[in-house]
């Protein structure tokens, strides 16, 4: 039920569109963090340094302190990159979703930075290399990376 929910809200928030990508294979605009298929860089590790403490106290009741998933969808792992797989998840998609709905009791009662910089602390635990470019909601990579856990 958990994931039916997380997966409702997703395909509500994404639009319809297809990835772009340059001759190397990498999403178009994004910090390359190697070669063709590794994952962009869209963050700073200051940045989701950050967003750990803002997890801890604003998301880590219902999504777990490992984001293992507890009253809420896991947010790493197989059951995350099950529903970033179905979803076609970019990292966009990712922010508009926690910006427009979370924290449950709450949404949108965070700061526009706070709401990044946990978006930077999810990819950053799901395996996405830091950056030297902060994620912001403006950053011309967040629409062409897609969540790949």
């Amino acid at each position: 039920m958990r994931r039916s929910l997380m997966t409702l809200i997703l395909a509500a928030a994404m639009p319809v569109a297809a990835i772009a990508q340059d001759a190397g294979g990498q999403a178009a605009g994004s910090q390359a963090a190697g070669g063709p298929g590794a994952k962009p860089a869209l963050y700073t590790a200051d940045q989701a340094n950050a967003g750990a403490a803002v997890y801890a106290q604003s998301c880590a009741a219902c999504h777990g302190s490992q984001l293992e998933g507890v009253a809420a969808p896991a947010l790493k792992g197989p059951a995350f990159g099950d529903m970033a797989n179905a979803q076609s998840l970019t990292a966009d998609a990712l922010l508009d979703v926690i910006v427009n709905t979370m924290p449950q009791s709450d949404p949108g009662s965070l700061k526009p930075e706070e709401f990044a910089a946990v978006t930077a602390y999810i990819l950053q635990q799901n395996n996405y290399p830091a950056g030297t470019v902060a994620l912001t909601k403006d950053e011309p990579g967040l629409k062409d990376a897609k969540i790949t856990p």
